[in-house]
């Protein structure tokens, strides 16, 4: 079963802000790695999915 968009883009957000939490930690033990970089990348598609599921409206949205 699939979750409305806005659930969706929740879900996305929250772990965009899981690997921001992880690169910051990252940063703080061992400095800048490649690691850092991979977690800042995946925290930026999520965000962008988020956005995208937000500015999505929902099957049942649209007939109203």
């Amino acid at each position: 079963m699939r979750g409305s968009p806005r659930t969706m883009g929740i879900i996305y957000f929250g772990l965009a802000g899981l690997f921001i939490y992880l690169a910051i930690e990252n940063v703080n033990s061992t400095s800048w790695n490649l690691w850092t970089f991979f977690f800042a990348a995946v925290a930026a598609i999520d965000i962008m999915v988020g956005i995208r599921f937000f500015r999505t409206k929902s099957k049942d949205d649209t007939g109203k």
